[in-house]
């Protein structure tokens, strides 16, 4: 196979762990919904030290009922969306099994970084969460760091792994 259908191969490949990802994220159960959410509970335990309760198939919930962070708090279409992005756009810097290890570096990194900026939508948005307006400035910002989170990611990688000679010249 040459090296333009191998990528194309395992571009198509990260575009379909990503949508099972979001599948198996919205289907998750009780159990996986508590491990996936605790990261982001535990940053805002020890931001605003205060404690948050798991409330079954809900979410944690601060102290009070004041706010949640449920199911759609994680970030996965963002993580599915980065991860997909970085996979495909740099996968023709590797070659063979380095391709492989590309896409699951990918994914790791896709995951730390989406859990990073969701944690810091969630702590940014807490002192609103009594505004009128929450839903869109927690909205927002939410667009506004992934977006930028996006943009350094590409710029990040697209300097470490080599640009195109066309890139730097625009």
């Amino acid at each position: 196979m040459n090296a333009k259908a191998e990528n194309i191969v395992f571009c198509l490949a990260a575009v379909l762990l990503g949508l099972s990802l979001i599948y198996v994220v919205k289907a998750a159960d009780n159990d996986v919904l508590k491990l996936l959410l605790l990261p982001h509970a535990k940053a805002v335990e020890i931001y605003y030290n205060m404690p948050m309760f798991y409330i079954s198939g809900i979410g944690y919930s601060s102290a009070g009922s004041t706010f949640t962070i449920g199911r759609e708090c994680m970030g996965c279409n963002f993580i599915v969306l980065i991860f997909t992005m970085n996979a495909c756009m740099f996968t023709r810097y590797f070659n063979g099994f380095k391709k492989l290890i590309w896409v699951f570096t990918s994914l790791v990194g896709a995951a730390a970084t989406g859990i990073l900026i969701s944690s810091i939508r969630i702590i940014a948005s807490i002192p609103f969460v009594n505004h009128e307006k929450f839903v869109l400035l927690h909205s927002g910002l939410g667009i506004s760091l992934y977006f930028a989170a996006l943009v350094v990611s590409y710029i990040s990688l697209n300097k470490l792994l080599g640009s195109d000679s066309h890139e730097g010249s625009c």
